[in-house]
């Protein structure tokens, strides 16, 4: 029931949409003064009635001010073939401005109330279930814009096939007089205005118009889609793939960061230990040197005491008292003499020297 009540509000909202669209693109296209000038340059209007465009897009412009309330009459004074008149000099042409303008100024007053009435029932759309509003709001806009898209097709179809059926139609629709009736040979303003004009004008609204109407089905139905039951279970399953990948990815990161510093540490680990083992290393030729500097110093001494010991317990040999000589003659006395005959061996006689002169008989004993 809830998803009935906001569908129907969302409907009949987005048909007053659709009209306030439509009638807010038919101010915008004659309001435009370039698409009036070149629709008055195409159709060689002013050569056909001895005018310039500029005085015809003033009068069109002075007509539609006055059609929208911001003019007091339509008089304005123009050039043709030369003369300066009123452009609109025929009664009839402000009597049916009159009627014109009091069906434009009410539609612009129901335009505005539209709005109004338009946000609050989309307001009230989406509030009835508001968990659902945005798909319930596509749906009843599409129910409303198929129902208008309808309704301009057939429509444009007939103003495409007859253009002037379909135009005096309208003027029977909304016109209660026939002072839409112009004739052709007075009224100038039946000659400025051709019904080619009002063809084009149209198609101009129609192409604003449908711009936004399609952008707005082109938006509802992504909301569609993009609300449904499928879509949310693949967006679901999309984003848990796209989770774990990611989780996948994390993980191999942790991995690849945790075993580079698990060989950063190894391998930290690995040079303290080498500096280690080289310092001990170190210290251990350094003892061993010292120990081998100690033993060579320990043999040395005790080479050195051997050689003391060997050295005391070896026979002195024996040495004669000096003599003195007499102090008859001083003579050189050799002092390597004594150490020669020391060396000499015991069992040998010492020999005599015969070149030593001897007077106190000393050497011969």
């Amino acid at each position: 029931m809830r998803k009935f009540i906001s569908v129907a509000m969302a409907t009949l909202a987005s048909i007053l949409l659709i009209l306030i669209v439509v009638f807010t693109s038919i101010g915008l296209v004659v309001n435009d003064e370039t698409f009036v000038n070149n629709e008055f340059t195409k159709l060689a209007v002013g050569s056909k009635m001895g005018m310039s465009n500029i005085d015809l897009v003033t009068s069109f412009n002075r007509l539609v001010d006055y059609m929208e309330g911001d003019a007091e009459d339509i008089n304005v004074l123009v050039t043709i073939n030369g003369e300066q008149t009123q452009m609109f000099d025929y009664p009839q042409e402000a009597e049916h401005m009159a009627d014109v303008r009091e069906i434009y100024t009410s539609i612009a007053s129901y335009r505005d109330v539209g709005v109004l009435v338009m946000l609050i029932l989309f307001l009230f759309a989406a509030v009835v279930h508001f968990r659902m509003a945005p798909q319930y709001l596509a749906q009843g806009y599409l129910s409303g814009a198929f129902v208008f898209l309808l309704v301009f097709g057939f429509l444009g179809t007939w103003a495409a096939l007859d253009f002037s059926n379909f135009w005096t139609f309208f003027h029977e629709m909304l016109f209660w007089n026939d002072l839409w009736l112009f004739d052709g040979t007075q009224s100038r303003m039946i000659n400025m205005l051709p019904e080619q004009i009002f063809a084009d004008i149209i198609a101009r609204v129609g192409f604003y118009a449908g711009i936004v109407i399609v952008s707005l089905i082109v938006l509802s139905v992504i909301a569609l889609v993009v609300s449904s039951d499928g879509y949310k279970r693949r967006r679901a399953i999309a984003l848990a793939r796209k989770k774990a990948r990611e989780n996948a990815k994390a993980a191999r990161k942790k991995a690849r960061d945790e075993a580079r510093q698990t060989a950063e540490e190894e391998k930290r680990l690995a040079e303290k230990r080498a500096r280690i083992a080289a310092h001990k290393a170190k210290k251990q030729a350094a003892a061993n040197t010292a120990a081998e500097e100690a033993e060579r110093a320990r043999i040395s001494e005790e080479k050195r005491a051997k050689r003391r010991a060997a050295e005391a317990a070896a026979p002195q040999p024996q040495q004669r008292p000096a003599q003195t000589a007499p102090p008859r003659e001083t003579r050189p006395v050799r002092t390597e003499q004594p150490a020669r005959q020391s060396e000499k061996p015991a069992g040998k006689p010492v020999k005599k020297q015969a070149n030593v002169h001897d007077d106190t008989g000393f050497l011969d004993d």
